[in-house]
């Protein structure tokens, strides 16, 4: 099983008030990488975040087909797993050699995830698994999730795939000084976190790899620990995270 974990692939954009598909940003390798590790193209897989929400699914499962194709990735069947497909859900999987996790709301994604029995359907999974910010949060065994609604809510703490023990915090930016009131308590609890665990962060366009041998980040990205941030790669560079940790 090859997993990736993303924050944002950069693969639409608006034109009038519309998203439109272009193709996935391959300035750290990431289009390259799954092309290089996809065995077979039978059917990618669109697992949702609001699996109620079908318009919503039906719109950015359709951005992400797009996308691919225009980078050159193109399967022969394409499928979503939301509630319309939840009952099918492991012959989708098994058929699937490549499972998009969407990003949304992590702990709505989570909840479908416990009720398709996600974890358990993956165990004989032998393609790429690849998470897009919540669906990244949610790769982990034991996922920590920033507050989502201000002071108001407490961060959130729940089981997630076990599919890798790193944990990520997606569109991350390290400037703060334009950040506002709900954006401050979130950093602040993320410091907190760190504390007890390692989180990586990962900006937009920025991914880690896990294959059989190893653990790789590809492009800009920060570990944060014990209440301090530390650049670890840059854009278009490369960093095993099982090496030493160094600051940049």
């Amino acid at each position: 099983m090859i997993k990736f974990l993303t924050s944002n692939l950069n693969h639409y954009y608006k034109e009038n008030g519309t998203k439109k598909a272009k193709p996935i940003d391959n300035t750290n390798g990431l289009v390259d990488q799954i092309k290089e590790y996809l065995t077979d193209n039978r059917s990618i897989l669109f697992v949702s975040a609001d699996s109620k929400n079908s318009e919503k699914v039906d719109e950015y499962s359709t951005l992400l087909f797009e996308a691919l194709k225009l980078s050159g990735i193109v399967f022969k069947a394409y499928h979503i797993l939301d509630d319309r497909t939840k009952a099918s859900a492991e012959a989708l999987i098994e058929e699937a050699d490549f499972v998009f996790l969407s990003g949304g709301d992590t702990y709505v994604q989570n909840e479908f995830f416990k009720e398709i029995e996600l974890k358990r359907l993956l165990k004989s999974f032998n393609g790429i698994i690849m998470g897009q910010s919540a669906g990244a949060i949610n790769m982990a065994k034991s996922v920590f999730n920033t507050p989502e609604e201000g002071e108001a809510s407490e961060p959130i703490y729940f089981d997630g795939l076990e599919l890798t023990d790193v944990n990520v915090e997606p569109h991350f930016e390290l400037d703060t000084t334009q950040f506002d009131e709900l954006q401050m308590y979130q950093r602040n609890y993320l410091f907190q976190e760190s504390q007890v665990r390692d989180i990586y962060a990962l900006p937009d366009v920025s991914h880690i790899l896990i294959d059989e041998t190893r653990i790789v980040v590809y492009g800009n990205a920060y570990l944060v620990r014990n209440s301090s941030i530390k650049k670890i790669c840059d854009t278009g560079k490369s960093y095993r995270i099982d090496e030493p940790i160094k600051t940049l």
